[in-house]
């Protein structure tokens, strides 16, 4: 007797989606994709053909470089040997504030902060600018994003009505609804130009004013200048009366200011006055030294640390031999390499705390990484090294929660997908 062809059909649409439910599932899906202290620390995969991890080597917690020590860590990966170096946690009092949002910083107020007697720093890491300005004893640490341009003729319109202010090679391909929106008339009060290396419609009192008339958040059509920014002071009082001068200058009213007072883990040493590239090297070197890694040359060792910069660590900044975009396979950080699966996650444990407002980096137990330990130690003891600041407390042991304080992970779609072709099977059935 012949199987019916409806039964056939059906038991192929199960078996398919069967099939793809596993496959799905069995992508990595990185849950707690992003730590604060990813931003002190140095990551690297020693995934090149040839390089080989002795398991049995002891491999020292501590790294000291010149007078300073570092946490160092060994653990084997299912995408290869990982070597990641951190700068210490000390336990830090003050005051604290921080924002996010759009700032725009100009040359006229730079002149007028350094009259005041502020002092600003910059760096460029992977394309963001990061600036630093410092007055007493508060420091505001303002993180820029990754440039895109250069001069407004970089940028140009795209989109069906020409809403929508893009990089020039990307305006082309923008493709939006050909429905006119009434706030698409308040374009006529700005143009499309390149602002803290974002292409984005200029602000203006006028323009955002108009937004707001129809309707418009203006932070959703204006991208220049989004920032985030770190404060932090000995005091409230210090910190507030630092903000609203600077806030004043630059153009944003501030009044409200709920400034958090207590204390917090943070780095040991500014990461601006650590060389990240002289760390790397020595931790590579040591691990050559003690015959935990066979294979690495001086050359790998050259061209890893030549490109470390404190940040790049995690899953999406670490180092690693990857193709590149242009074909062929070298040590670069993971997001520059050729189609990156980028993670992006909307915060992370300890990326912020809703009773205390204090942004810092999630502090884990101490251990030594000896035989390969699996990674677990982001704070020395006091005393454990050469240059661990005095009477410096040992933060409480923190165990890191996958997902927990509302993190919105955007880690892959495998499970909701599952979950769809699984529904869509059990309607079929039906």
């Amino acid at each position: 007797m012949m199987t019916p062809k409806w039964m056939v059909v059906k038991c192929m649409r199960l078996i398919a989606g069967l099939v793809i439910i596993l496959l799905m599932l069995s992508l990595p899906l990185a849950v707690a994709c992003f730590s604060p202290r990813d931003r002190y620390a140095v990551e690297v995969v020693l995934n090149k053909p040839g390089i080989a991890y002795n398991p049995n080597a002891t491999v020292p917690g501590v790294l000291n470089v010149g007078k300073r020590s570092f946490v160092m860590r060994l653990w084997n990966g299912s995408d290869g040997l990982h070597v990641r170096v951190e700068i210490p946690q000390k336990r830090k009092t003050g005051a604290y504030w921080s924002y996010s949002g759009v700032l725009v910083i100009t040359g006229g107020n730079l002149s007028q902060l350094t009259k005041m007697g502020w002092v600003g720093t910059s760096m460029v890491k992977n394309g963001s600018s990061v600036n630093v300005f410092k007055k007493g004893n508060v420091t505001l640490k303002i993180s820029f994003p990754k440039k895109e341009c250069s001069s407004d003729s970089d940028c140009a319109t795209g989109g069906c009505s020409g809403e929508i202010c893009a990089p020039k090679w990307e305006a082309g391909k923008i493709v939006s609804p050909c429905v006119y929106a009434k706030w698409y008339d308040c374009l006529k009060l700005t143009s499309c130009g390149c602002v803290n290396g974002t292409c984005s419609w200029k602000p203006n009192p006028a323009f955002e004013k108009c937004l707001k008339e129809h309707g418009v958040d203006p932070n959703r059509v204006i991208r220049a200048g989004r920032v985030r920014i770190e404060a932090t002071g000995p005091n409230p009082e210090e910190l507030e009366r630092a903000l609203k001068e600077f806030f004043s200058v630059v153009g944003i009213n501030c009044t409200r200011l709920s400034l958090v007072s207590g204390s917090r883990e943070g780095p040991a040493y500014s990461p601006e006055e650590v060389n990240a590239s002289k760390v790397v090297k020595a931790a590579l070197n040591e691990l050559l030294r003690n015959g935990a890694v066979k294979g690495l040359s001086d050359r790998d060792i050259g061209e890893i640390s030549e490109i470390a910069n404190w940040g790049d660590a995690g899953w999406n900044s670490h180092i690693g031999w990857y193709e590149t975009k242009n074909g062929t396979y070298a040590w670069v950080p993971y997001d520059e390499s050729k189609d990156p699966q980028l993670v992006r996650c909307g915060g992370g444990s300890g990326a912020g705390n809703a009773s205390t407002g204090w942004v810092g980096p999630p502090v884990q137990s101490n251990g030594s990484s000896s035989g390969g330990a699996r990674p677990g130690t982001g704070v020395l003891n006091p005393g454990s090294g050469p240059n661990v600041t005095p009477g410096s407390q040992a933060a409480e042991p923190y165990e890191p929660k996958t997902n927990a304080g509302g993190v919105k992970a955007i880690c892959g779609p495998a499970l909701i997908l599952g979950i769809a072709v699984l529904v869509g099977m059990i309607r079929r059935r039906r």
